[in-house]
């Protein structure tokens, strides 16, 4: 590797910038990441991507990094008016080092999450007087220090898997983000691709996505959440890790629609639910935003690490009693299990046991929402529930032409592509419902700002361990029922016991009484019962809807059943199961 001359490295020491001009760049031939859309027309007087070719749109969608050593260059960026305040030794062992710091490191966690496949490991640059800090200071200005560093460092040294591109670039800027201060003459933390292209050459190689993320963040008021103390404090790594894996090839799996406006959060069924929150490092929650993001940054989804083929789930077919799951934190074997929908749409569950007493190092810590609904919420992250997590996929959904977005949502998709079936959310019940019959941190029940904190499936929590076709959520699939059960019998340490059906019949009965399946119940469907059984009627679709009195048997008895009910007061027909 080349090594910074004397003349460079004393540049650095004595804080004087090395000159680079700020690289002009075709916003629109680029892709931005999690940068919300208002702050990128702010910044870039439009939604970048509007011209990058189909082409180079569906091979973006389609990386993922293949290697088994990622090779990060990070690069330290201060300024004059906007000092660093850790040293570079101690960035360096924030990213770099192994089992080094009690939260874990970003290569620890690449390890653990990649089940040990991947290795990384990388430089980080000394801090870079970049000159004079403004609020417009952007990205061309970021990837005009590409260049103006060219001389010293040797790229190539960062291509881990041999693609002719560097595996990442991390600009560690000073200061804290704009996600975490909300003060906009902070950088909001976020990735840039150039799908197809890239910068460069150097060294051979070029440079074809990078990501910035903040030094520090600022602190909360443990007395009063919703109030900084007005000092920062070095950053945690899952905003690190968040934008790093998008240059390992994962979207975005949180819900863009209206990102800034906090009322989506407790709005049920609105545009906005973000679909995994914090049960998955790339949704809202894992991310970090709008929350006092957790020391300890969640694991990715299994349908992440599916994606990255670090993990091959089994998938289900039949009967299975006392199947056992072991908790996907700590292996990839027999730790993700799919049950198939409809393949032809590539639409199925997945199931992963999640387990914050595993043996890993992460996904342990809840995020922290007590700066919106403090004193309800206390200030601290609450351990994460262990459970079963229920995610419904429908792959077919995904249009690589708009995959930085393909978890949108309605309206610009009829449903989610990638989400959790929460076994905690049910339209029928409120705060009231919750232990304390308010929110409070150990709500079960409309938890607002969307935790999920019961969106597990687990003995643990009474009528909450089974799903199917008539739990709330149900086991229904986007294209009618499924008749799939699901049930968590037991958990013992890293092993989830449970039983399977994936060949159940569907239920037809819904609507008890409604034997002409005209959607109504009334003096029509006991025409329909006497013509069946007396005059070579058609039969009803659903035996079930006509046997109103749910005897063994549907026979005359029902319709007697039935006139009693419409016109002698008697009791009205049993509900379906």
């Amino acid at each position: 590797m080349k090594r910074l001359s004397i003349l460079v490295m004393a540049t650095f020491c004595l804080g004087l910038p090395v000159t680079s001009a700020a690289v002009d760049i075709d916003i629109d031939k680029v892709l931005v990441r999690d940068m919300p859309r208002e702050k990128m027309v702010e910044k870039f007087g439009r939604i970048p991507g509007g011209e990058i070719r189909a082409a180079d749109l569906v091979d973006l969608a389609g990386y993922h990094f293949t290697g088994d050593t990622l090779r990060m260059l990070a690069i330290l960026v201060e300024w004059e008016n906007r000092l660093g305040t850790y040293s570079q030794q101690t960035m360096d062992s924030m990213i770099f080092s192994h089992n080094a710091w009690s939260t874990g490191s970003v290569a620890d966690y690449i390890d653990e999450v990649s089940y040990g496949q991947v290795a990384m490991e990388g430089d980080v640059i000394d801090w870079y007087d970049a000159g004079r800090y403004t609020r417009n200071w952007g990205s061309g200005d970021f990837i005009a220090l590409l260049y103006a560093l060219d001389p010293v460092i040797d790229y190539s040294q960062y291509d881990g898997d041999g693609d002719g591109n560097v595996d990442a670039v991390c600009f560690i800027r000073s200061g804290n983000g704009e996600e975490d201060s909300g003060d906009p003459d902070d950088i909001w933390s976020y990735a840039m691709s150039w799908p197809g292209y890239g910068w460069g050459p150097f060294d051979g190689v070029m440079v074809t996505h990078w990501n910035t993320s903040p030094e520090t963040r600022p602190l909360r008021n443990p007395e009063n959440p919703t109030e900084f103390t007005g000092e920062d404090t070095l950053n945690v790594i899952r905003v690190f890790c968040h934008e790093l894996s998008h240059s390992l090839g994962l979207p975005d799996l949180y819900d863009y629609d209206a990102k800034l406006d906090t009322v989506t959060y407790f709005t049920p069924n609105d545009y906005n639910d973000h679909p995994f929150v914090d049960w998955c490092l790339m949704g809202y929650g894992g991310y970090g935003i709008m929350s006092l993001k957790s020391k300890i940054p969640s694991h990715l989804c299994g349908w992440n690490k599916m994606q990255m083929e670090w993990i091959e789930p089994i998938s289900l077919s039949g009967v299975y009693d006392d199947l056992v799951l072991y908790n996907i934190e700590s292996t990839n074997d027999s730790s993700l299990y799919r049950i198939w929908i409809t393949p032809s749409e590539g639409e199925y569950f997945l199931l992963e046991y999640r387990n914050p007493n595993s043996t890993g190092k992460f996904d342990k810590v809840d995020s922290d929402f007590s700066c919106y609904f403090w004193p309800d919420l206390t200030y601290g992250g609450d351990p994460l529930d262990r459970g079963l997590l229920i995610s419904h996929v429908h792959d077919s959904l995904i249009d690589p032409l708009d995959d930085y977005r393909m978890n949108d949502g309605t309206p610009v998709f009829p449903h989610y592509a990638v989400y959790v079936k929460d076994a905690g959310y049910d339209p029928a019940r409120d705060l009231t419902y919750n232990p304390e019959g308010r929110l409070t941190d150990s709500a079960q029940w409309w938890y607002p700002y969307e935790t999920r904190r019961g969106a597990l499936f687990s003995d643990d929590v009474g009528g909450q361990n089974e799903f199917g076709p008539n739990t709330v959520p149900n086991s229904d699939g986007h294209f009618g029922p499924t008749g799939i059960y699901v049930r968590v019998d037991s958990i013992v340490g890293d092993k989830m016991y449970i039983h399977v059906n994936t060949e159940g019949s569907v239920p037809c009965c819904q609507n008890r009484g409604d034997a002409d399946g005209s959607g109504q119940v009334d003096i029509l469907d006991i025409d329909f019962l006497v013509d069946y059984l007396y005059r070579g009627g058609d039969a009803p679709a659903c035996e079930d809807e006509a046997n109103v009195d749910a005897s063994p048997q549907f026979d005359i008895l029902d319709i007697d059943y039935f006139i009693d009910w419409l016109y002698r007061d008697g009791p009205p027909p049993v509900p379906c199961p």
